[in-house]
């Protein structure tokens, strides 16, 4: 009920302002009021947590302008809130069509990257938006992230390669262990970093990267436990 008087509250200030424009700013038009008074709409939404209804005035909003970046972003997050990757992604890759510096954009389209698992492609996204914001800790700890996250999958697979026939010479599919031991500790060396600058930046993300460090290197010595117990 609350949501539905908030929603006729701003159907009437929209009301309103076709009385009052026309006679104070004649150069806005009704659709810019309309536009706007959604954009409005879907933010109050948004702090109500009725992340469905929100979408739909952004939808709106979006649909008379479709270069305005700032609406895009909102519908977006809100795509992404209601479990819509594939989707944000798409609206992420408009705004970065528009303005292919946009930060948010850019970090957004790394993190949906990273729950496809294509990390190599996420952490390029996030390298381009610390090229253009070089002090934002919170990036450099999506970067770090990415990069533990693709040192426990090398690790996982060269678990997995000492249990195949692959890793025996002769074999077509032959990769010594040692280089492949190698990429895993340079992707965690790449994440410790990504880790030290975010903390450089932002000292109070000490307790959030131990946190995820130990619990990364706890389970890096249990696999590399389990690579000895094949060989």
């Amino acid at each position: 009920m609350k949501v539905i008087w908030i929603i006729v509250l701003v159907l009437a200030v929209v009301a309103g302002w076709f009385v009052v424009l026309p006679a104070v700013a004649p150069d806005i038009n009704e659709e810019t009021v309309v536009r706007a008074a959604q954009v409005t709409a879907g933010d109050t939404l948004t702090s109500l947590n009725q992340s469905e209804l929100a979408l739909m005035m952004y939808d709106n909003a979006a649909s008379t302008n479709a270069t305005d970046t700032v609406i895009l972003k909102k519908k977006g997050e809100m795509l992404i809130k209601c479990g819509r990757v594939s989707e944000a992604e798409t609206v992420y890759q408009q705004v970065l069509s528009l303005n292919g510096n946009d930060p948010a954009a850019l970090v957004r389209m790394g993190d949906s990257l990273c729950v496809k698992g294509n990390l190599t492609k996420a952490i390029s996204y996030y390298d381009a938006a610390l090229a253009v914001t070089p002090g934002d800790a919170k990036i450099w700890l999506k970067k770090g992230d990415a990069y533990l996250f693709m040192s426990h999958e090398e690790t996982k697979q060269l678990q997995a390669a000492a249990k195949s026939l692959s890793t025996q010479p002769g074999s077509p599919d032959y990769q010594p262990a040692s280089g492949m031991q190698i990429e895993s500790m340079q992707s965690y060396q790449n994440a410790m970093t990504s880790y030290r600058k975010a903390m450089e930046i932002d000292p109070k993300l000490s307790m959030i990267v131990s946190a995820r460090v130990l619990a990364a290197t706890q389970n890096q010595v249990t696999s590399y436990q389990d690579l000895l117990n094949n060989f």
